[in-house]
């Protein structure tokens, strides 16, 4: 019998990543891990994503540093598996036959003990250990405060709560440098947009309740059906090909600052699903984790500021975006809301523009 490396490396979460921070190791040496396990966590501009174990192995090597900044497809640690496991990343070395040799694996929660086994065909299963992580200082300030540690939201690596989080539970430097490259990352992006010939539209619309109670889902549902009408405004710049379906992203606050989940086809939900849809992906987008599935995809992007102060603002057009809209808060004085379209005028001109933006209104 053989065993086989198999290198899990820094994976591309998204079009335009090309590295990634490795911010924590879960496993050591020696660990066995089952296939869905977490190994390691990464963290870009967008998102820290858990990356898990393609199979089921032992650790063999740990390659990557904790803190460091890797390129996507260098290799963070590699496994030993008893079968091969097939890459279908064209950055991840392919895999390689080793021979066979005991393998020591340790036990994760009890360093000083080891057992040796050879092969490794059966590694043993080790049982969590569910305990709440908070440094020394932190645990001392709840205990003083009567505060349960349950009931604190964790910014630290890996889910720790750090002392700002029981000291300043809403003022934490701890993500400073992370909402630093956020805010790079955005201007960056959007000051691409400044040589793209674009036209913005602005119109007014009678604020009606429903609108208030349904808010991002209405707007959504609505601007992606009439996408779908569209097609050549349904179309990505960089590919400059109509996509299969509908995706918008539908900006969003994150605890690094500004995120932009795609939501698929949601038009083709219903209106409480999409609702529910919206609402699990901002509870994510606050503890920075948007699903990967939702990084890319989009042809428009959405700025909704119904439930906010501000009345009107001007929606930039992100790279690879046909359009890009902008829905204010009602003005209390004149009792209408102010919604504003932008567009590339390469694939669609100003009066077809006005067009789309009174079919919009016309559809709220």
């Amino acid at each position: 019998m053989s065993n086989f490396e198999y290198a899990v490396i820094m994976p591309k979460m998204s079009m335009t990543m090309e590295e990634g921070e490795l911010l924590g190791l879960r496993v050591a040496v020696g660990d066995a891990v089952k296939s869905g396990d977490v190994l390691f966590d990464v963290a870009t501009d967008k998102i820290d994503m858990e990356v898990e174990s393609p199979a089921d192995g032992v650790v063999k090597e740990i390659v990557g540093q904790v803190g460091s900044t890797m390129a996507v497809g260098a290799p963070v640690l590699i496994l030993l598996t008893e079968t091969q496991v097939m890459s279908f990343d064209f950055n991840a070395p392919a895999p390689s036959i080793v021979a066979d040799v005991p393998v020591e694996i340790k036990n994760f929660h009890s360093p000083e003990v080891a057992i040796s086994v050879a092969p490794i065909s059966a590694p043993p299963v080790l049982a969590p250990i569910a305990t709440i992580k908070a440094v020394p200082k932190a645990r001392e300030m709840a205990k003083d405060r009567g505060i349960a540690l349950s009931s604190v939201k964790a910014t630290g690596p890996f889910g720790t709560i750090t002392f700002e989080d029981i000291s300043q539970p809403h003022i934490s430097g701890a993500n400073d440098s992370r909402k630093a490259a956020n805010r790079k990352m955005v201007a960056s992006a959007l000051e691409k947009t400044r040589s793209i010939p674009q036209i913005t539209l602005t119109r007014f619309r009678a604020h009606a309740s429903a609108f208030i109670e349904e808010g991002s889902a209405h707007l959504l549902s609505t601007w992606a059906r009439i996408l779908r009408q569209n097609p050549h405004v349904n179309i990505s710049t960089i590919t400059e090909k109509p996509h299969d379906g509908v995706g918008i992203a539908l900006i969003m606050e994150s605890k690094y600052g500004l995120a932009l989940p795609v939501f698929a086809d949601p038009d083709l939900k219903h209106g409480s699903e999409l609702t529910a849809w919206i609402r699990e992906t901002r509870e994510k987008a606050t503890r920075g984790k948007v699903p990967i599935e939702m990084l890319s995809g989009a042809t428009a992007s959405i700025f909704d500021f119904s439930h906010t102060l501000i009345n009107s603002a001007i929606p930039l057009l992100l790279p690879s975006h046909t359009t890009a809209l902008a829905v204010g808060a009602p003005d209390a004085e004149v009792g209408k809301s102010a919604i504003t379209l932008t567009v590339d005028l390469r694939y669609c001109d100003a009066l077809e523009a006005a067009a789309l933006l009174d079919q919009l209104i016309n559809s709220l």
